[in-house]
């Protein structure tokens, strides 16, 4: 009688905790507790400066003075006609062009040489992921003292051999292969471990259905490997892109955008403008522009190297 009377006094209360929170919502609403911090990050670290931008982009605008005159479209005008704009964004295509082709291929040569255990493997993965977890501007520091034109161990190996000194970042023509030299040897166990987890996901039986039609490696790697690995490409060369369309610290640390505005890239240009001109209204307009360039850019990548349904 008691279980009774308590659960009927306790029904219209329940059933209505029930009909609001059902199981459903309440799983989604955990899991919108789990991600929640993550979207404070994202709000206040990222899409509020955007907007933030946006609005001081309009004004004349700098860290010390604060907000100007109302300017309108008037820093977006001055880009047409900013040279030092044409050259910096120039840089940052070359700079991409001789990373990320070239970081891929040799990530992807890598993961299909150690995807197979064997002796040694785990030592040379070591040596590859290591660099991507040490401090950039550590790694910055470290490779202009390797490429220093007197002193650097480059240098000192080309001597050895009977070869002249090589100036790397003070030509204009070797400076950013370089720098991109040294951001490849950093950067490229991200691509490795992507492409590694992407050939433990194709499955055995095709090679070996392949080897029992008489396919050699070549012909799996191109009609196996390469088709089944296409959205994992996909990722690496839209992420690898962003990544050194933002690329700063390195061309900070090691070159200061000389010479000759050789290695000013992008971001660089904006920092300048920004925190050593006080121009923080155009440095502003000059982000917002490179947002648009970055989404076209990915969004023409991921077009071109959409995988079919």
């Amino acid at each position: 009688m008691a279980q009774r009377f308590d659960a009927a006094g306790a029904t219209p209360a329940a059933n209505l905790f029930s009909r609001v929170f059902t199981w459903r919502r309440r799983q989604l609403i955990v899991a919108f507790l789990f991600v929640l911090p993550a979207l404070i990050n994202f709000l206040t670290f990222r899409y509020i400066p955007i907007f933030e931008a946006a609005y001081a982009s309009v004004f004349e605008y700098s860290l010390l003075g604060g907000f100007g005159d109302f300017i309108g479209l008037a820093h977006y005008q001055r880009m047409l006609t900013d040279p030092v704009l044409w050259r910096a964004f120039q840089s940052t295509v070359m700079f991409v062009v001789y990373k990320v082709p070239l970081q891929i291929v040799l990530a992807l040569a890598l993961a299909l040489y150690l995807s197979r255990q064997s002796i040694g493997t785990a030592i040379v993965r070591s040596a590859i992921l290591t660099p991507m977890v040490t401090s950039l501007i550590i790694v910055s520091i470290i490779w202009a003292m390797i490429y220093h034109s007197q002193n650097g161990l480059i240098q000192s190996i080309l001597l050895s051999l009977g070869l002249p000194k090589v100036a790397f970042l003070s030509d204009v023509n070797n400076a950013m292969p370089a720098v991109a030299a040294m951001m490849i040897w950093k950067d490229i166990g991200f691509s490795f471990i992507i492409f590694v987890a992407g050939l433990k996901g194709i499955p055995e039986m095709y090679y070996e259905a392949a080897i029992v039609d008489g396919a050699n490696r070549w012909q799996s790697f191109r009609h196996i490997t390469l088709p089944l690995l296409r959205p994992i490409m996909m990722f690496v060369i839209v992420t690898q892109t962003i990544f050194s369309f933002q690329v700063f610290v390195p061309i900070y640390q090691m070159t200061q955008g000389g010479p000759l505005d050789s290695t000013k890239v992008i971001v660089y240009y904006i920092y300048q403008m920004g925190f050593r001109f006080q121009e923080m209204g155009y440095a502003s307009a000059l982000s917002i522009v490179t947002l648009v360039i970055l989404l076209t850019v990915s969004w023409l990548q991921m077009r071109v190297l959409k995988v079919d349904e």
